[in-house]
């Protein structure tokens, strides 16, 4: 789910995913990066001036990727619930395939004092409540989607609970299947917003 970069570019962003996963943010330095893809630190210096360049770059990834994906679900002409699924189950292919992004995407509160990070997060979320208001609103126009609630709450709902389905999967070490989670997961939500 990256845009086009180098080879080596694109050897650098997942070997650092996989620093973080493995021994957190802190572990991600150029020394460590640079032994573990077996080349030296001015080498990485030549594709990213720091690991803070590295890291935003991953997470603008991340952000452009889906929302490429997730205009192109919002443009056709499927039913709210059709959406909803399309883009999670996205995001649970993403991590299923890669899991160790979800120890960068999930990172925030690490991000806290580099703003810049932190203000990619943001955006990220940003553009995902953005997404799911607009699915949630069509559906309840169009009598799909439960009205008890504002489309607001329902956003909220479902963030948080999706957030909180992979949140579990990584303490777990992904112990289980995500993908068989995720399903469970879509199948109570579903019937929980949707009439």
């Amino acid at each position: 789910m990256y845009s086009s970069r180098s080879e080596r570019q694109q050897q650098i962003i997942y070997a650092s995913i996989k620093l973080i996963h493995s021994h957190g943010i802190q572990g991600l330095t150029i020394k460590n990066l640079s032994k573990a893809i077996d080349v030296t630190e001015a080498a990485i210096y030549r594709h990213f001036k720091n690991k803070d360049e590295i890291l935003y770059t991953i997470l603008e990834d991340f952000r452009a990727n889906l929302k490429l994906y997730s205009n192109s679900v919002l443009e056709s002409d499927n039913k709210a619930k059709d959406k909803l699924y399309l883009i999670l189950n996205k995001l649970i292919e993403v991590f299923c395939e890669n899991p160790y992004i979800v120890s960068v995407i999930f990172s925030d509160e690490i991000f806290r004092n580099r703003r810049d990070l932190y203000d990619k997060i943001g955006q990220i979320i940003t553009q995902n409540n953005q997404c799911f208001l607009r699915i949630i609103e069509e559906g309840q126009k169009a009598n799909e989607i439960r009205k008890e609630l504002t489309a607001a709450e329902i956003s909220v709902i479902v963030m948080g609970s999706f957030r909180f389905t992979i949140k579990n999967w990584q303490m777990s070490r992904q112990s289980y299947s995500l993908k068989e989670k995720g399903e469970e997961f879509l199948h109570s939500l579903f019937k929980l917003i949707f009439i």
